[in-house]
């Protein structure tokens, strides 16, 4: 008999019978012995210390501004990039103890078409302190909250708050060609929308608390003149609350010393009107070191948006109701005294896989005017609505192509315009009644 066989037959065999034991031992250890250690707690991920992001937004769009009240005034169709929105970044977090945390953050324009290049924080940038429990105080150069209050909820923009499709060529302005820019801390100079970014600021964003979020902010007025007659400072507050598939949001902004009047009414030589807005027989002026004519322009908005998930997608829909109130004191006899106008929007976005739908409406009525010590002003035909139409598919979660079209329609004297972007020909340079009309492809990227 051939031995070897028999002897691996032997071992096979009790390998199970050998193992057994080994077994037992380990499931039933003996009564008096210590309980394994309970494992630690896995360590919460520290913010990043240094953080590079941005975002590449490029479309090529076409852009005119057709139907003036003095025909010959409408422009035809012109042809560009834009590349509204780009920006690049860095930001970070730093741990103190306690709690608390310093935040930084440095944000470029990318001027990817190689136009109008900036230096560099030139956009949303800050240093501050904070933290989860207690919120975040800066300074900086940042978009006020009355700017910012439905980011990142269900009352945003569905087209991104970008280019010639955003929300701010209607909302946030009082039209005559205001284009979205910042506050402007110099004396003398009219800052004459809402849609702005302030410099030299300090604010504070507080952590939710049960589903409300609270943002303020000030910019400073540093640049006071002198002689203390014109003192440009802003104030800005916005209060949202967010449950579950519903936003609802507000915000107030006011500018003193702003002189929004004299960016709706110049004066040309002395106290002539260069356009004699609403009929005016002066033009508005912010004063000098010794003649003290101030301005208080203020502006308030509510929102909400709901969002509703079924299995044909995502649908949200949002509306905002706002209304702007520019005030001018010891203002020429036949100068503006104040302006005020109330606006609304309703918006429609629908997301089923990769596929976006995107629709706004926005309405801005004429307003009421007042002159300074005469009466007949009129702003009749001082109205404009704004529609836009999108539709984007995202090749990622940060990547998207869309195809967006907006289109404003100005009453015959009426001067909106595109808030951002677009051909110069057309967008800040809008004639009386023309109507403002862009269509653009694009591809949008974050990282």
């Amino acid at each position: 008999m051939n031995r070897i066989p028999l002897a691996m037959a032997l071992v096979l065999l009790s390998g199970p019978a050998l193992a057994e034991p080994e077994k037992v031992a380990q499931a039933t250890p003996p009564a008096d012995a210590a309980p394994p250690p309970a494992p630690k707690p896995a360590e919460p991920a520290k913010p990043p210390l240094f953080n590079i992001y941005g975002t590449l937004n490029v479309n090529f769009q076409v852009t005119q501004a057709e139907g003036a009240t003095t025909k010959t005034a409408s422009v035809k169709s012109r042809t560009s990039v834009s590349t509204d929105s780009s920006n690049l970044g860095v930001k970070g977090v730093f741990d103190l103890p306690q709690g608390f945390q310093v935040v930084y953050q440095c944000e470029t324009s990318a001027a990817v078409d190689g136009i109008s290049a900036s230096g560099i924080c030139n956009r949303n940038s800050r240093l501050g302190v904070g933290g989860p429990t207690y919120g975040t105080l800066f300074y900086g150069n940042w978009d006020t909250p009355y700017k910012s209050m439905a980011y990142g909820t269900k009352a945003d923009d569905p087209f991104l708050n970008t280019d010639v499709y955003g929300f701010d060529g209607l909302m946030s302005s009082p039209g005559f060609n205001y284009r979205s820019g910042g506050w402007s801390t110099a004396s003398n100079t009219a800052t004459f929308g809402f849609d702005i970014r302030a410099n030299n600021s300090i604010g504070y964003i507080s952590p939710p608390v049960a589903g409300f979020t609270l943002k303020l902010q000030y910019s400073a007025d540093e640049f006071k003149n002198a002689s203390g007659t014109q003192d440009p400072t802003l104030y800005s507050a916005s209060l949202g609350y967010d449950w579950k598939g519903l936003s609802v949001v507000g915000a107030y902004e006011r500018h003193e010393d702003g002189f929004a009047l004299v960016g709706i009414n110049p004066a040309a030589a002395g106290t002539t009107p260069a356009a004699a807005t609403f009929g005016a027989t002066a033009g508005n002026t912010a004063g000098s070191a010794t003649a003290a004519i101030h301005s208080s322009d203020s502006a308030w908005r509510v929102g909400a948006g709901y969002q509703l998930d079924t299995a044909a997608g995502a649908t949200t829909v949002g509306a905002l109701y706002e209304q702007l109130m520019l005030e001018q004191s010891k203002a020429p006899t036949g100068a503006l005294k104040k302006y005020e106008r109330a606006a609304w929007q309703v918006s429609l976005k629908h997301r089923a896989g990769n596929h976006e739908l995107r629709a706004r409406y926005s309405m801005a009525d004429q307003g009421k005017c007042t002159f300074a010590d005469v009466a007949g002003c009129s702003a009749k035909d001082h109205g404009a609505t704004n529609l836009a139409i999108g539709y984007a598919y995202y090749l990622a979660k940060t990547a998207q192509v869309y195809l967006h079209f907006a289109m404003m329609q100005n009453e015959k004297a009426a001067q909106y315009t595109f808030p951002i972007g677009g051909s110069p020909a057309v967008a800040g340079a809008t004639p009386a009644g023309a109507d403002p009309l862009a269509v653009g492809l694009g591809i949008r990227y974050g990282f």
